[in-house]
């Protein structure tokens, strides 16, 4: 990433008019082929000089020291340069597993089976009681969707899912994979290999940083935004012992991991993101949110991105440097922020009435106070300061009515919801454990948003034929979990059994093969990992050699068709 040494922090956007000299010179210096080097430069060469000599660019106006409240200079809003949409072919009729496959690829599952597999002979040899078969990539996706399933139809614990003495509780997990090869599973979960040496321990995430890179590959690769963002916090829930859980009282999840998210304004489409670890070696970070900031609209320099965020990022300085680095931002803004107007009718001191509004101007910067139920201040380095749109406020008690405001303010109503958008989708299905790692609660975290940004994109590719838009998210997650679902046999299984049996065979023949009462077979895998304690008897099946009650042959009987 470019440093803001290469950049003019207290310059404009401006243009400068083309004259032949200037080429020539600039030419002959070899300073364009120098510039050109860098794909920043070739991004921002627009901003240095018009190639063109479009005589409709507005002219040279100088810097301005002071914000002026009129002689508004006119400013245009620039087009976003990429094309938004799906990046790869998606077919039309393409299922929610092809493309989950396209965020979640091989190589994630790879990751996952290998170093699951890894972990657990690692933590065998610690203890003798344990058994273990290496989990296979089936097997592995099973478990995925398994736990998907769990986030949609919720239950008291995680057991009761296995459960089948009770209708309430029969499901057709049992018939997809046993109780305990789940739980072994759970245990022995892994992303990255503990005696690797050549990882960097002092990152609070190595556990998963390789894992959560490469996801973040893909889901830039998947789908482009269409030009307006959000960034703001989201929290993963975490209520562990850990140096950086966070508390913020108005957020729905009030304590845990923060995670720094931009997000397509329109969909919530996660398109970058990074985790909160707190303080570096102890010393509290300078310049945070600048830096935040910078970091998640890197990869769209000279786009001319629009960014929408709240106070806690917005400054003048940020405006500034976005406005030189070709992103376009607004967002709301602390009356105590450096370089903000000082004038009374620019500050919360201002008396105005309800829905009155004062602009103030600097270079390509605007300054609003809006005053609804309280002061309103908003900063924006693109917007027209003679320009205005409408929201919907209440107006003394009444019902809703549309209102005037400048335009900066109502495209940040517009715009400021991509991050929100995100935290109801993926709240709505998210699996509910308890873990004390804190890697565990990323993982999962990730994987909905993963299952969330494969249903954005293919809900853009698929049109207005697509067979999900009625059916919305949760059919198609739905849809999701079945394929990834492939029902994997094992010996400890518990079996569901059917409810109204019928039929015999000559095949087996219910008499005494025993002179001391033994436990019945059917009774044992009916109530496996309950604690009801199966019954014992005489009786059984003389072919099989295997104990059963009179009200259980039936069962033994169609199981053996």
């Amino acid at each position: 990433m470019a440093t803001t040494e290469d950049f003019d922090s207290e310059g404009s956007d401006i243009e400068l008019e083309d004259s032949g000299e200037f080429d020539k010179e600039v030419i002959e210096d070899g300073f364009v082929d120098n510039m050109l080097d860098d794909p920043l430069d070739r991004a921002q060469v627009w901003d240095l000089w018009d190639t063109e000599g479009d005589e409709e660019e507005e002219g040279f106006y100088g810097f301005q020291v002071d914000w002026r409240t009129e002689g508004y200079l006119p400013r245009k809003a620039k087009q976003f340069t990429r094309k938004p949409g799906v990046k790869q072919p998606i077919p039309v009729d393409a299922t929610p597993l092809d493309v989950f496959s396209c965020v979640f690829t091989d190589e994630l599952w790879d990751m996952l089976v290998t170093e699951t597999n890894q972990y657990a002979e690692q933590t065998r040899g610690k203890t003798t009681n344990s058994k273990w078969n290496p989990v296979s990539k089936t097997e592995m996706k099973t478990f995925v969707g398994l736990c998907l399933a769990f986030g949609i139809l919720k239950l008291p614990a995680r057991r009761d899912f296995w459960r089948q003495t009770k209708w309430l509780y029969q499901t057709n997990v049992p018939k997809a994979m046993a109780r305990d090869r789940f739980d072994m599973i759970w245990r022995f979960l892994h992303l990255h290999d503990n005696m690797d040496t050549a990882v960097d321990k002092t990152d609070k995430l190595w556990k998963i940083r390789r894992w959560m890179d490469l996801l973040l590959v893909r889901f830039q690769a998947l789908y482009e935004v269409n030009g307006f963002v959000t960034v703001d916090e989201s929290m993963v829930k975490y209520n562990g012992r850990l140096g950086f859980r966070q508390y913020l009282p108005m957020m729905p999840v009030k304590r845990g991991i923060k995670v720094w998210v931009m997000a397509e304004s329109k969909t919530g489409y996660v398109t970058h993101f990074q985790v909160y670890t707190g303080a570096i070696q102890g010393k509290t970070e300078k310049d945070l949110a600048h830096r935040i900031v910078s970091d998640l609209v890197t990869p769209y320099y000279g786009s001319n991105l629009s960014v929408f965020m709240d106070k806690f990022y917005t400054s003048v300085k940020l405006m500034v440097d976005l406005k030189v680095r070709g992103v376009q931002a607004c967002g709301t803004v602390r009356a105590n922020r450096k370089d903000l107007p000082k004038n009374k009718q620019l500050t919360k001191k201002a008396e105005l009435n309800k829905h009155e509004f004062n602009v103030a101007q600097r270079d390509d910067l605007i300054f609003c106070i809006w005053q609804d139920t309280k002061a309103v201040m908003v900063l924006s380095n693109y917007h027209d300061p003679t320009a205005h749109g409408l929201v919907r406020r209440k107006a003394n008690g009444q019902r809703q009515m549309e209102v005037r405001v400048p335009a900066c303010l109502a495209d940040y109503q517009q715009h400021m919801k991509g991050v929100n958008l995100l935290d109801q989708m993926v709240g709505y299905y998210q699996i509910h454990h308890r873990s004390t790692k804190l890697w565990r609660r990323l993982f999962f975290y990730f994987v909905t948003v993963a299952c969330y940004n494969a249903f954005v994109a293919a809900r853009s590719a698929g049109g207005a034929e697509w067979k999900y838009r009625r059916g919305g998210y949760k059919d198609w997650l739905e849809d999701l979990t079945q394929e990834l679902i492939i029902p994997v046999t094992a010996r400890s299984a518990p079996n569901v059994l059917p409810t109204n049996p019928t039929g015999a065979s000559a095949e087996h023949d219910l008499v005494q093969i025993n002179n001391k009462r033994k436990t019945c077979r059917e009774c044992s895998l009916k109530h496996c990992g309950t604690n009801v304690r199966p019954g014992s008897t005489l009786m059984g099946c003389r072919q099989c050699n295997v104990p059963l009650h009179r009200e259980c042959f039936m069962y033994h009987v169609l199981r053996h068709k």
